[in-house]
């Protein structure tokens, strides 16, 4: 096939063209964020607690920052990515930690933050960043440490035998609530709270709950007894897996209760 010197210019030209536009292709639209490394990776999902800047909706934390202030807030980790040597955390509110009967104060509520923890020297220590991700972001045992009331409890499972003084309680839960010598008490607590989406409700008040506190000191079978909306009554159920207890205990040690709860609820 003969080839004109117009059409030879055209495939010479097209040559020139191609790497031109696989070169501008690749700087096309923003890059996404690099996956975080393992071990931040499995902060995702976990229930912690943020110190002192929870009413805040963006947080930049930078290594060796002092934080000051006493809104502490329930959160659950919704994601956490790595960008310009950044762990940058989505944080989802779940409601606000009491330990004992001492709350805390917020100027406001947010229902999501994102918290940017920044700072840290080139090849730092998985040991290190976890130290301060854990130091800003406690688990709530962590949390209560920090307050001062021991927990070292390990997570356990629904015990089988309950005590139980409820009006329903049957024979075996009354038979064994005769050999209780302390019920159980909260050691922390988180009252829920949630965010309508259309800005009309606003409601707060006392919410009564039914639930199993384990051996373990951590709350199952909880039933809600307050009539509330469904969002609402998730929004309730969510904060629950926070709460820690002093379990009941009989002489030869402590067993799982079935008991009441109240606890304050704010939709905003």
């Amino acid at each position: 096939m003969r080839l004109t010197i117009r059409s030879w210019c055209g495939l010479v030209f097209l040559a020139l063209l191609l790497p031109a536009c696989r070169t501008g292709g690749a700087k096309g639209g923003p890059a996404s964020p690099a996956p975080p490394p393992d071990f931040l990776r499995s902060y995702e999902g976990s229930l912690r607690v943020l110190r002192a800047r929870g009413d805040e909706r963006a947080i930049t934390a930078r290594a060796g920052d002092r934080w000051a202030g006493e809104c502490d807030v329930a959160v659950r980790v919704r994601s956490v990515a790595f960008e310009k040597a950044a762990a940058r955390f989505a944080l989802d509110a779940v409601g606000t930690p009491k330990v004992g009967a001492r709350g805390v104060k917020c100027k406001r509520l947010e229902p999501t933050i994102q918290l940017a923890l920044t700072g840290f020297p080139a090849g730092a220590a998985e040991s290190a960043v976890s130290s301060r991700v854990d130091e800003l972001l406690p688990t709530p045992e962590a949390y209560l440490r920090a307050k001062g009331t021991p927990f070292d409890r390990a997570a356990g499972e629904a015990p089988s035998e309950v005590a139980s003084q409820q009006p329903d309680a049957n024979e075996a839960e009354r038979r064994l609530a005769r050999a209780v010598v302390a019920w159980p008490k909260p050691l922390l607590s988180v009252d829920p709270t949630f965010r309508d989406p259309a800005k009309k409700v606003r409601y707060q008040g006392l919410i009564e709950i039914e639930a199993v506190v384990g051996s373990d000191g951590r709350l199952y079978r909880p039933k809600v007894k307050t009539t509330l909306e469904p969002t609402h009554e998730s929004a309730v159920l969510g904060a629950l897996p926070f709460w820690r207890f002093e379990p009941a205990r009989r002489a030869d040690g402590p067993l799982g209760a079935r008991v009441p709860l109240q606890l304050g609820f704010r939709v905003y």
